[in-house]
């Protein structure tokens, strides 16, 4: 049976870039087709009947507990799921007392509860597929995209950050018990990169420079590698983690931001 990497958010500024390094790198994944997985209704090649170039393009809404559900048994009849990596996400920033209510149960559905939903989903297929052998090399993995805004109190970005920290912390937690399966669980935390998603934050003007200064008024450190990431930066360390270079690598988190945190 061949094998299949699936990407959540597969269309999105990093998700689109991680579908393309995973495409491109396939002999480092065992030939695997790369499915990306979004919620998007545009015309795409390898929507219908398959792969094209290595990737197949598929509809799916982390917000629908039966479509997740669905999504993955569908998969596991024509494919052996190697990894998933989690790299769907929405964001609404501003003060906490001024945050409307719907934007914070938006990105508690999409950021949290739609990595619970994928992850488990995926997991579950993946034990039962099976084909680890103890004390062997693991080949399997989950991966998630979740957020430095996650690891420590933000000024603005009070739900955003809660509701990574929740991906993060189940992410690391499913791990543990996912280990004995062969199935490595990781966290990808990036600061500030150069999406759409931050480009609509920063709506049309170029903050480059104050988020390299930062901002003492709201308490945040600049970046000391002096640049805001690009996707790419973010995209090599998930292929990091899912392929066998990190075949040691569970239940751990890994901060992208150019020393910001200092984590």
């Amino acid at each position: 049976m061949p094998q299949a990497i699936v990407v959540t958010g597969g269309s999105g500024g990093i998700g689109r870039v991680v579908v393309d390094l995973l495409r491109r790198r396939s002999e480092d994944h065992g030939d695997a087709v790369v499915v990306s997985a979004d919620r998007t209704h545009a015309p795409r090649p390898g929507a219908e009947g398959g792969p094209s170039d290595g990737v197949e393009h598929r509809d799916l809404d982390v917000t629908d507990p039966d479509a997740v559900a669905s999504f993955f048994e569908d998969l596991s009849g024509r494919y052996r799921i190697r990894s998933l990596v989690n790299a769907a996400g929405t964001i609404a920033t501003g003060p906490a007392l001024e945050t409307a209510e719907a934007d914070v149960l938006r990105m508690i559905d999409v950021n949290a509860l739609g990595v619970l939903r994928a992850s488990t989903a995926a997991a579950r297929v993946m034990v039962r597929q099976g084909g680890h052998d103890p004390g062997t090399r693991p080949v399997r993995s989950i991966v998630t995209i979740a957020s430095n805004a996650g690891t420590g109190p933000r000024a603005d970005f009070a739900a955003y950050g809660a509701s990574k920290a929740f991906a993060a912390q189940y992410t690391r937690s499913l791990g543990l018990e996912l280990g004995g399966s062969g199935i490595r669980c990781a966290v990808v935390n990036p600061g500030t990169t150069k999406t759409p998603m931050v480009e609509g934050l920063w709506q049309g003007a170029d903050r480059t420079a104050q988020t390299v200064t930062g901002d003492p008024t709201l308490y945040r450190p600049g970046i000391p590698l002096g640049r805001v990431a690009d996707p790419q930066d973010i995209a090599e360390v998930v292929e990091f983690l899912v392929s066998a270079r990190a075949a040691h690598i569970t239940a751990t988190e890994l901060t992208v931001d150019g020393g910001a945190t200092q984590r």
